[in-house]
């Protein structure tokens, strides 16, 4: 499993002790796809198409996960905007905490 897919599992993992509301499917995935968006950017990769291709490979290797997370996890409104605005992995990360 890549590095960063198990990144993305712990930082869907650090949704658990949230306050807020249940996490939406829409939530759950917008964290991964932010998560290897973000990734990808830092790695000098900006090419869309190429962003978006990794995006729907990692959340079909995240299925499982993503569903566990909208069962389980709780997010505050403050944590999404976060999640939208995070401009490096490192950002995101804190989010999350």
């Amino acid at each position: 499993m890549p590095p960063f897919v198990s990144l993305l599992g712990a930082l869907l993992g650090a949704l658990l002790g949230a306050c807020g509301h249940r996490a939406t499917h829409d939530d759950c995935q917008l964290i991964v796809d932010r998560s290897v968006e973000l990734q990808m950017r830092g790695a000098s990769e900006n090419d869309a198409q190429a962003i978006a291709k990794r995006e729907a490979e990692v959340r079909a290797e995240l299925g499982d996960e993503i569903n566990i997370c909208e069962r389980d996890r709780r997010v505050t409104d403050k944590m999404m905007a976060c999640v939208r605005s995070a401009a490096t992995a490192g950002e995101l990360e804190t989010c999350l905490k």
